[in-house]
């Protein structure tokens, strides 16, 4: 996968991926481009993560990471889809909580609710209840 300066190699067996990584190194010298190693990572999927095999690319080895960040998507080693649906929503969740806080803070204001945050918590229980049916 390949976008703008990103590159993602995908492979099931270790020795595609060094040889990739080394065809990778080759193609970087030719065109007089340099492969940041210091921000290349290594996730080897659906591993118990013990004796992984060492990849290296041009002489400099790879980190192995339990995870990694593709396009603002986070992909875990277990392959736990769940997990990553969370990250993807949490920005999302916490803009949907402040506009929850200003919104219980209108409805004390105007002076149906004694707090901001019991306006807040009783919003939320409508939302939950909204988002179920």
């Amino acid at each position: 996968m390949l976008y703008a300066d990103d590159l993602t190699l995908l492979t099931n067996e270790p020795r595609d991926m060094q040889i990739m990584l080394s065809r990778l190194a080759v193609y970087a010298r030719n065109k007089h481009l340099i492969v940041n190693t210091s921000k290349s990572e290594v996730v080897h999927f659906n591993s118990a993560g013990e004796n992984v095999p060492v990849v290296n690319v041009g002489g400099a080895t790879l980190h192995h990471k339990d995870s990694f960040r593709y396009l603002g998507m986070v992909f875990y080693r277990t392959l736990n889809m769940a997990k990553s649906a969370d990250h993807a929503a949490r920005p999302f969740l916490a803009s949907l909580r402040r506009m929850l806080f200003l919104l219980a803070c209108m409805v004390v204001k105007y002076g149906v609710l004694d707090s901001c945050r019991q306006a807040e918590s009783s919003l939320a229980h409508c939302l939950r209840f909204i988002c179920i049916f």
